[in-house]
């Protein structure tokens, strides 16, 4: 293959690809349908007034849009599976 994966390493880097796509697409279609658009930004507010109990939600922007655009952070997340796939792709 040309990403280096065969067998059971393909059929876990395809896995990995689809359910990270799948996922962001249902985040992004819940927060879409969302009738009310201040519900992100309270939940934002919530983990940024939590941060004790949310240390990595609040340390990492979680829902925070003023920090980083929601396409640049799926496309990093693409990127980091891709990366992350070639690097353990060793043949069956």
């Amino acid at each position: 293959m040309r990403g280096g994966c065969r067998g059971l390493h393909l059929a876990v880097a395809t896995r990995m690809l689809a359910n990270y796509v799948i996922g962001a697409s249902l985040t992004e279609a819940t927060w879409r349908r969302t009738a009310d658009p201040g519900m992100r930004a309270a939940a934002r507010d919530h983990v940024a007034a939590s941060a004790d109990t949310y240390p990595t939600l609040s340390a990492s922007g979680h829902l925070d849009d003023t920090r980083w655009d929601d396409d640049l952070l799926f496309e990093e997340g693409l990127g980091a599976i891709i990366r992350a796939a070639v690097r353990t792709g060793t043949p069956d």
